[in-house]
């Protein structure tokens, strides 16, 4: 009996192995994004063309509190290690950073970004100073929240009840 071995060409092996790169997260939620055809006939009812606004509505909005979500737990997680570099607690970083003027803001975060940032890029002061500032200014709510603002005027005339009625 022969035994047969496979034999690899040597063109094919050395062949350079190519590695498609991946979009960044964000693009593939906008390429992935279905598009509904509007069509000008009679083939779709009014009642089904509300229904499909609704769910893009829906989809909208669910996206967008998604994504706030995320931008929350940055700046907690941030603010957190921010505070914990700087051995403080929260409510003392909150009164500093009120007295403190801008430089000194930039000091302490300058400070912060160079220690941090090696684990994290990218990661810049201004970025870090943005959010800290928006972290503060978070813990005092606004009356109407974000996604109850999204279409309002729609969700009326689509008789969709409303947070807000007015």
């Amino acid at each position: 009996m022969a035994l047969r071995a496979p034999s690899f060409c040597p063109q094919i092996l050395s062949q350079p192995v190519k590695f498609e790169s991946q979009p960044f997260p964000s693009t593939i939620c906008l390429r992935n994004s279905r598009k509904v055809p509007i069509l000008c006939s009679n083939s779709i009812g009014d009642a089904e063309l509300a229904a499909d606004l609704a769910e893009e509505v829906a989809r909208i909005n669910i996206n967008s509190l998604e994504r706030e979500e995320a931008m929350k737990k940055s700046r907690e997680l941030l603010f957190g290690e921010f505070c914990k570099y700087h051995g403080l607690k929260a409510e003392e970083v909150k009164k500093r950073w009120g007295k403190v003027d801008e430089e000194e803001k930039l000091n302490m975060i300058q400070g912060f970004v160079s220690e941090w940032s090696v684990a994290f890029h990218p990661l810049s002061s201004r970025s870090v100073k943005e959010l800290v500032e928006e972290h503060l200014a978070e813990e005092v709510p606004s009356p109407i929240s974000y996604s109850s603002s999204l279409f309002p005027a729609l969700k009326r005339i689509m008789g969709f009840s409303s947070d807000n009625q007015r």
